[in-house]
């Protein structure tokens, strides 16, 4: 990937459509709102109140459709709860996300209500997966809620129920939106977004609740450039013919956290107020943005530090042991000749010279060596050598990384290796890495690791940096057990492609997933000639696979060889 960001010019992000939800934010922790502006609004679920006479089972069903409304406080849900019920109740629990919502019958006072888990939403609005499933997405972490209801004043309500809300797949698709929080990495030069998810929809608490998340303690491999406040009810977000969020210390930051500080909020706030002007003030005063010599400003003006390095990049595979261009041209000299016998391979654009930086794979599945180099030139042999995934050059820095068993390795352009060490957010981190792939900025990395023939699963991790060492922290699963990954690929930011198959049935399947675990979308394998064994894909390009020692890219729908005719070749990559 190029390692210099254009700053001039501005691109706009591309809409993040994937689908999401969130618990609300507690009406004593939110910034206070002054002014609404009247947008209009998506649609949301249909309130409904409980009708006279209705019976157990479809009173709690009314409850259950109005837990995915907008309405932060849930009042609509709340109508079909007893007054005890309604004290003692509290959504601001997990919201749990099943499969679908299976309302028993009605029996001793009570109704139970079961579903298969896909994932919950904690206070945050952060997504976890249920990890246990079938490979669909479904999920079969079984879910059972018993309520108790009773006759109040002759109509049926529900008395006692667990805290947080239940909602379906299908509540969570429609009325629930992905949102993107902006903090930056610990070198504070890379922005990166948190997935976050929320129904609400009304500008005014959108803002208020995506001001909360922005002002919250970050991942601890991030970096927030807002001021420490005592309590977020301290920060005061304003809508109307501007935006303007009021923000205690903001004057007394430095010049380069000001245009950091300013990036964030235009970037997140944006999803609540498309287009407004900003403005950042403390006490009234209003905080002068360095870079821009002014205090208003839009997000347009710090699009570019999310545009990706590369904006059109070319794609390259390996055949007869040498390196083709998409176009079927090999390589110059001995890269494209197959005399290095090569597997695999990885291309970058280099911060310290005009060649490509190039690595690769030479030898068997299980005694393969990495070799490093620059096109236009040889590549040397490096000390590591083992049970080796396909190399994968790091963005913003001239090393490559490579898994070799269960060990993960940077190696630098001269050939130099150093283990990075890696661990899991709970538990210990085992099995053989099969791939390893970058985010676009380069501060997370997703890898597939396999335990077992039946056991393969993506990784994201964060990759936090000192002067004289790396490592890899965080690191959590994101795809089902019962689906078995061979390999992976950022498309942008937040989305991945994966291959794999599933363990139960073992038919192949290429999938899309966001980088929490959200929407893990099977899409099959269409007319492809066999399964593939290697994806990859970047911003502003198409994906593209091997599969039959035949390279193929995806246009309109179908799989075409990316030259007239058959393209022989495997491991497609695109230059990083």
């Amino acid at each position: 990937m190029s390692r210099n960001r254009a700053v001039a010019g501005v691109l706009a992000l591309c809409a993040v459509l994937a689908l999401g939800g969130c618990t609300d934010v507690p009406a004593s922790s939110s910034p206070q709102v002054i002014k609404t502006l009247g947008l209009a609004q998506p649609q949301q679920p249909a309130v409904s109140t409980p009708q006279p006479g209705a019976d157990p089972r479809t009173i709690v069903n009314g409850f259950l459709m109005n837990n995915a409304s907008a309405d932060q406080h849930h009042l609509a849900a709340r109508a079909f709860l007893t007054p005890e019920a309604k004290n003692r109740w509290s959504d601001s629990g997990p919201t749990t996300i099943v499969d679908r919502v299976q309302i028993g019958n009605f029996v001793d006072n009570t109704v139970t209500v079961r579903g298969n888990a896909i994932g919950t939403i904690d206070q945050s609005g952060a997504y976890t997966p249920s990890l246990q499933g079938d490979g669909t997405g479904t999920g079969s972490s079984p879910v059972t809620e018993t309520v108790e209801l009773k006759l109040v004043d002759k109509q049926w309500r529900i008395d006692r129920l667990q805290n947080g809300l239940l909602i379906s797949a299908s509540q969570f698709a429609q009325y629930y939106t992905q949102r993107l929080i902006y903090f930056y990495d610990q070198t504070e030069q890379q922005l990166v977004p948190e997935l976050r998810y929320s129904p609400l929809t009304d500008p005014d608490l959108l803002a208020t609740w995506l001001m909360t998340q922005l002002v919250s303690q970050p991942n601890p491999a991030l970096s927030t450039n807002l001021p420490s406040v005592p309590s977020v009810t301290q920060i005061k977000v304003s809508l109307g013919s501007a935006l303007i969020v009021d923000l205690p210390g903001a004057n007394q930051l430095d010049k380069a956290t000001k245009d950091r500080m300013a990036a964030q909020v235009a970037l997140t706030l944006d999803q609540a107020a498309t287009s407004l002007t900003m403005q950042i003030t403390d006490g009234g005063q209003p905080v002068k943005i360095p870079q821009l010599g002014d205090s208003t400003f839009t997000r347009a003006q710090f699009a570019y530090q999310l545009s990706p390095a590369n904006q059109s990049p070319t794609l390259f595979f390996v055949n007869d042991g040498g390196i083709y261009d998409g176009s079927g041209k090999p390589l110059s000299g001995a890269l494209g000749t197959g005399t290095y016998g090569l597997r695999s391979a990885a291309l970058a654009s280099s911060t310290s010279t005009s060649h490509m930086l190039v690595a690769g794979t030479s030898g068997s599945a299980t005694d393969a060596r990495l070799l490093v180099g620059q096109s236009g030139g040889t590549l040397r042999q490096t000390a590591v050598r083992g049970a080796l995934s396909r190399p994968a050059w790091a963005p913003g820095a001239d090393e490559v990384w490579v898994g070799d068993g269960a060990k993960l390795y940077r190696v630098s352009a001269n050939g130099t290796a150093q283990t990075v060490p890696i661990t899991a957010t709970s538990g210990t981190v085992r099995g053989q890495i099969l791939a390893v792939r970058f985010s676009p900025e380069g501060s997370r990395v997703g890898l597939v690791l396999r335990s077992s023939q039946s056991e393969s699963q993506i990784w994201i991790g964060s990759v936090v940096r000192a002067p004289d060492s790396v490592r890899v922290v965080g690191l959590y699963a994101i795809s089902p057990a019962g689906v078995a990954i061979t390999d992976v690929a950022w498309n942008d930011q937040t989305k991945l492609f994966a291959i794999g198959r599933e363990v139960s049935t073992g038919d192949p399947s290429i999938y899309e997933v966001q980088c929490d675990g959200s929407h893990w979308d099977p899409r099959g394998i269409g007319n492809l000639p066999q399964a593939p064994d290697s994806i990859t894909v970047a911003e502003n390009v198409v994906p593209a696979v091997s599969a039959g020692e035949t390279v193929w890219v995806q246009r309109a729908g179908t799989w075409v060889s990316p030259d007239e005719g058959t393209t022989s070749g495997t491991n497609p990559v695109y230059l990083e």
